[in-house]
């Protein structure tokens, strides 16, 4: 089931540039359902899906956020990865390991924004 706009509790788009450059939307569902909120605490999946010049490489890539983060979901195209790749070299690729920890740093920063918003309105 594709999300709709209203969906998601929030959302971020970033355009990271640099040593690697990809392109970002990932979101925070508005309601984790039970079943899902489990299985996403204890899989290694993340529910970021990963593209490579707008190609689908993987839907669920293991190891790409900490377990920690597997509520969230959303796309992540970059075009520094190569498409001819095996899923096991992807894994050990140091661009990969430079967009999750990006990714990662985005995703905190967000929810602290999250939370900062919520002590000023109670």
């Amino acid at each position: 089931m594709a999300p709709n706009a209203g969906d998601a509790l929030e959302h971020i788009h970033f355009v990271a540039e640099g040593e690697v450059t990809f392109r970002s939307l990932l979101y925070i569902p508005e309601k984790a359902d039970g079943a899902a909120q489990t299985d996403a605490v204890q899989s290694r999946k993340s529910g970021v899906k990963l593209y490579v010049r707008r190609v689908l490489i993987s839907d669920e890539f293991e190891d790409f956020l900490p377990r920690y983060l597997n509520f969230i979901k959303g796309v992540v195209d970059s075009d520094d990865l190569p498409l001819n790749v095996s899923r096991e070299t992807l894994a050990q690729s140091r661009v990969l390991k430079v967009m999750s920890k990006k990714l990662v740093r985005k995703i905190l920063d967000l929810l602290r924004k999250m939370a900062n918003k919520d002590k000023k309105i109670r």
